[in-house]
């Protein structure tokens, strides 16, 4: 049986950029549950830091995420246009 390289690399194209979206989600679930810790505990008196410090971290890896997101939409096109030209 003969395996089309062009239909493999598209294949693996899509599945890096499902990962990423998966991740970019997980990544969002964990900023908004550190977002509702830090309202709880700025109701209660008391201001965490670490919590804070966590979303920026959060913030900034969701960014990195967003691009390689970009770029795997990008390969996801280049492989496309490759195959059927």
């Amino acid at each position: 049986m003969i395996i089309n390289k062009d239909v493999v690399a598209i294949d693996e194209s899509l599945n890096h950029h499902a990962r990423v979206c998966k991740e970019i989600g997980r990544t969002d679930e964990q900023i908004e549950s550190y977002k509702a810790d830090q309202y709880l505990n700025k109701l209660q008196g008391i201001d965490y830091e670490p919590l804070q410090h966590s979303i920026n971290r959060l913030k900034k890896h969701r960014v990195e995420l967003e691009n390689d997101k970009q770029h795997a939409e990008t390969d996801i096109y280049n492989r496309f246009e490759h195959y059927y030209s």
